[in-house]
């Protein structure tokens, strides 16, 4: 097992890139608005006014389950886009709020960019990106769990995760300082086991002991929601789930 430092991802100092920002866009914007760590950009049910573009930051999309408790059906950021309700001036189906290290979101005209082969181009890039997505969380469902684990969070890092740059900076357990060099990646938001179980659609105990497992493995570290990552590792982590049980 890893021993771990107080705040080894270094929350008050930058490691790997601050924030991942979203490419140059050739989408058409009316302005901007930052959404506050834990603020809420929009919520489930209410009128769509525009999409927006991820410009910078990290979001938790969730949707209303039973009990009145709302359920993380996904995670986006920079080049990500949300709202897309109002492509069909519809209503929105999720909830979406920032997580822990705030959102600054472009707000697209969407008349503009239509009007634009460039900007057409780029919003069809962004809703297909969403789909594939989809299709990947759709076709995990017939994975073993620790397997749709491994795919969930190696598809997290990277997307979403910041490089880290030596094995210095992550791991005091020398056990793991060669395979670590270059290829861990940090989640810069917190993602709790029940986060976890709730991607995955699992029970949180299941959750725990895979997380276990896979830092005991050495393709995890990091605790109290705070991680770290090796994308390769848990993409074999999965294969080696799916191959016990084949």
């Amino acid at each position: 097992m890893t021993s771990m430092r107080s705040d080894p991802w270094g929350r008050g100092r930058v490691v790997g890139r601050a924030s991942r920002a979203a490419p140059a866009s050739a989408l058409k914007v009316t302005g901007e608005v930052t959404v506050a760590r834990g603020s809420v950009l929009y919520r489930e049910g209410e009128k769509a006014s525009a999409p927006y573009l991820v410009a910078s930051g990290v979001l938790r999309v969730s949707v209303d389950a039973l009990g009145g408790r709302s359920r993380l059906v996904d995670l986006v950021g920079a080049g990500d886009i949300v709202g897309t309700a109002a492509l069909e001036d519809e209503f929105h189906a999720e909830t979406v709020t920032a997580a822990e290290v705030g959102a600054r979101l472009l707000i697209i005209d969407l008349g503009a960019t239509l009007a634009s082969r460039e900007g057409r181009s780029q919003l069809t890039s962004g809703l297909v990106r969403q789909l594939v997505r989809s299709r990947e969380l759709a076709d995990d469902l017939g994975l073993p769990m620790g397997a749709r684990i491994c795919r969930i969070l190696a598809r997290l890092a990277e997307r979403l995760g910041e490089s880290v740059d030596s094995a210095g900076d992550i791991l005091d357990d020398q056990r793991f300082a060669d395979a670590a060099v270059g290829k861990w990646r940090h989640l810069p938001f917190s993602l709790t086991h029940d986060d976890v179980a709730l991607l995955a659609g699992c029970a949180r105990v299941t959750a725990t002991r895979i997380l276990g497992d896979l830092k005991e493995a050495g393709v995890l570290d990091g605790s109290r929601g705070d991680y770290a990552l090796v994308p390769s590792a848990l993409q074999d982590a999965a294969d080696k789930y799916v191959c016990e049980v084949i």
